[in-house]
């Protein structure tokens, strides 16, 4: 009986050990991995997803398919992800503050700190505030006041989204009466204000800028806490007299909570290496992409900061969807 227990252990032992083994042992990825994307096609979110992808797949081994899920500001794919099955084959593409007041303004149906944080890639990409180019607005104070007597049509992407803040910020503490008019995309806006379909619009600085030199609208200032690194030209919001209106912003990758630390390592440092190649680099230069790489506890701690600033704005923010 002694030795027939005995011997149960064993087998036991040894079964659990093969079987941690194999789990150990287990290849991943063997399928594509599929990056989804908030935004439509051209916009700045967009643009950090296509040109990773070529580095990422190459370093990771497995084709990686960019799918962009449009919709409530960026909501829909950030939900989707959220409640996908953490294997690591599914991926969340989205900017930051975004995606937090995409959470707690507009009551998407995800949580931004429960995401597993993978890596981010760009940052201090900032937001501006633009007119057509033949406006007689030439700055914010002029703005403000053109402003009062009819609320001006402000182009942007949808609630909740980085421009949606800016024009909110514009609106609650500077005093701009603006009416915002969202469209799919930071170039759909930008081709808006360029058109002159509105009045103002706010959004990206690079869906903005090309326009800009073409002298088809004006950019008056970026959001950022500092000038654009990509377009030093421009000024701040602050600089101008008006630091009520700052916000960072990062484009990272996310995957479902609960992603084993395995997989999650593995993404990682394709990702890492995907960012070290000298070509990505120089892919993202002529895209004017501004690389902010981050992974683990640096990523999970920039993107609470930013969760925790959105927090804050709350009540500004609210303000806004219930006009």
């Amino acid at each position: 009986m002694k030795k027939s227990f005995l011997t149960s252990i064993v087998v036991l032992t040894v079964l659990a050990f093969s079987f941690s083994m194999t789990v150990a042992q287990e290849k991943f990825p063997t399928e594509p991995v599929r990056l989804i994307v908030t935004h439509a096609a051209g916009g700045t979110t967009d643009m950090a997803a296509r040109v990773i992808q070529p580095y990422f797949q190459k370093a990771i081994g497995v084709p990686v398919v960019i799918e962009n899920m449009v919709g409530a500001g960026g909501n829909i794919a950030r939900a989707f992800v959220f409640r996908q099955k953490p294997d690591g084959y599914t991926l969340l593409v989205s900017q930051q503050p975004s995606m937090s007041s995409g959470e707690i303004v507009s009551g998407g149906k995800f949580e931004v700190l429960k995401l597993t944080h993978v890596v981010n890639v760009a940052g201090k990409n900032y937001d501006c505030v633009a007119v057509p180019f033949d406006s007689p607005i030439k700055t914010i104070e002029e703005m403000k006041k053109a402003s009062q007597g009819q609320a001006l049509t402000s182009a942007g992407t949808g609630i909740g989204t980085n421009a949606y803040i800016a024009a909110m910020l514009l609106k609650q503490r500077v005093g701009v009466n603006l009416t915002y008019v969202p469209f799919n995309s930071g170039t759909e806006a930008a081709l808006a204000v360029a058109g002159n379909r509105t009045q103002m619009g706010t959004g990206a600085l690079d869906s903005y800028f090309p326009l800009h030199e073409q002298k088809k609208l004006r950019v008056l200032a970026v959001t950022g806490p500092e000038r654009d690194e990509s377009h030093k030209e421009i000024p701040t919001l602050t600089e101008l007299g008006f630091p009520q209106v700052k916000m960072d912003q990062m484009t990272g990758i996310f995957a479902p909570p609960g992603l084993p630390k395995a997989r999650a390592d593995i993404l990682i440092k394709s990702l890492q290496k995907a960012m070290a190649d000298p070509d990505f680099k120089a892919a993202a230069s002529k895209a004017k992409l501004t690389l902010q790489p981050l992974a683990s506890e640096d990523f999970v701690k920039a993107s609470k900061a930013i969760y925790e600033t959105i927090k804050a704005l709350e009540g500004v923010l609210k303000a806004g969807t219930s006009k």
